[in-house]
């Protein structure tokens, strides 16, 4: 052919006659091929050995840089051919049909697309229940302590409400022995109740406990007990004081507890139990911060803050006071620091001023002010306060009533200031004294 010819603008990139593009296995067949071939029938006029009947049928025309190896577009204009049709049918090799079984019809996959479902829908169904099942026995073994936890709440209409609720599964838990299990379970875990002691168990010291020598070979036994306010401050006290080699400290907090509710947490017996196994020389409390509720008393509930209220929870104070100085140990009760909120800080006021009354009255009780160290310059509350050096530091919690580890560390220095005073350790009896 010409060169000019060759080099025409509108020319195809081959002509009819040409073999210049090679189609191989994605050269469309002639409209009915892939029928006949089913039929064991082929097109008289088909090009030999390339399986495809050639036709009159032309591949499109690709623009500059177009991959000629991709599969042709679908010719444009309303609908495929039947042509395209079967030149997409799923063949394998070589235009070989694919073996496989025959498709279903239409009313056989809608019957089986409803039957999976269905059992999808069952199967979601039986997941549920077996949740629905395993809470139920999971709240049927710790219905206890769920009660227990809503007997901790205020009194009133919506505690009521709850511990009704809860009534049915108590019973049920009861008459299935589920409670029985639970507790051969803690056990099993060690994590049961461990067996009480009685106070008649403490006995005096053959030598008096307080005053005596402090050395490292007999250090001071330090005991120190509270509520959720105890667990940072009761941390640091102990880590201060073991940091002079003269103290040995037991840190002993329980949250959401204290000295109003004993139907919660029964503060008197755990002392007991901690005087008797410990043997403490020298016992630091702190409680107070979720005392400032109604208590139950003889029946009747007491608001807090009344002359009844102050009376019964005077009387548990110093109920506490006797078990810890049973034997002659000191006892060291701190007051709460300021708090941000004015009437919660109202009452912190009040309880501060029975402990220190209490104090008066029990010989080896000295109470412990923390209130002005931890307030700032003008004695109010202040979630900074400055170091010895001056430097603002952040010792109160955002809730403003729990502490910090510096302010833990701050309100903690001022207790063991006088516990220090009081069993003669100092500079007279540094860590390094026999």
């Amino acid at each position: 052919m010409p060169d000019d010819e060759r080099n025409r603008p509108d020319r195809r990139p081959f002509g009819e006659d040409e073999d210049l593009f090679v189609w191989g296995d994605l050269r469309p067949p002639a409209a009915g091929a892939a029928r006949r071939r089913r039929e064991g029938g082929r097109e008289a006029g088909s090009s030999g050995g390339t399986g495809h009947d050639r036709g009159d049928w032309r591949p499109p025309e690709y623009p500059t840089g177009s991959d000629p190896g991709r599969r042709p577009p679908a010719p444009s204009g309303g609908g495929v051919s039947e042509e395209w049709e079967e030149w997409l049918e799923p063949e394998g090799p070589h235009g070989a049909e694919t073996a496989g079984p025959p498709e279903p019809s239409a009313a056989g996959s809608r019957r089986e697309r409803r039957q999976g479902s269905r059992r999808r829908v069952a199967s979601a169904g039986a997941v549920l229940l077996a949740m629905l099942l395993g809470f139920f026995l999971a709240g049927l073994l710790n219905v206890g302590s769920i009660e227990r936890d809503v007997e901790a709440r205020p009194f009133g209409t919506l505690r009521s409400l709850q511990l009704a609720l809860l009534k049915p599964m108590t019973v049920l838990s009861g008459v299935v022995r589920a409670d029985r299990l639970s507790a051969s379970v803690a056990d099993a875990l060690g994590r049961g109740e461990a067996e009480h002691h009685t106070l008649a168990e403490v006995k005096p010291a053959k030598k008096a406990l307080w005053p005596r020598t402090i050395t490292k070979k007999k250090p001071l036994r330090m005991y120190v007990a509270g509520d959720s306010m105890n667990q940072v401050f009761g941390s640091s006290l102990v880590n201060l004081g073991e940091a002079t080699g003269l103290i040995k400290g037991k840190n002993d907090y329980h949250v959401s507890s204290g000295l109003s509710r004993p139907d919660f947490y029964d503060w008197p017996q755990r002392l007991v139990d901690q005087i008797v196994e410990f043997k403490p020389d020298a016992a630091v409390v702190l409680f107070g911060a979720n005392d400032g509720q109604d208590v139950l008393y003889e029946g009747t509930v007491l608001k807090v803050g009344t002359k009844a209220w102050q009376e019964v929870y005077a009387q548990r104070v110093g109920e506490a006071m006797d078990i810890l100085t049973k034997g002659g140990r000191r006892v060291y009760w701190v007051g709460n620091p300021i708090m941000k909120d004015f009437g919660y800080r109202e009452r912190i006021s009040m309880m501060n001023h029975i402990y220190e009354a209490e104090a008066r009255k029990h010989p080896g009780v000295t109470f412990v002010s923390t209130w002005a160290a931890m307030a700032n310059e003008k004695g109010s509350y202040s979630e900074y306060l400055k170091d010895e050096d001056g430097d603002s530091i952040l010792m109160r919690a955002p809730d403003g009533i729990h502490l910090t580890r510096a302010g833990g560390d701050r309100m903690a220095q001022v207790v063991l200031d006088v516990i220090e005073k009081d069993w003669g350790i100092g500079a007279s009896a540094s860590p390094a004294a026999p």
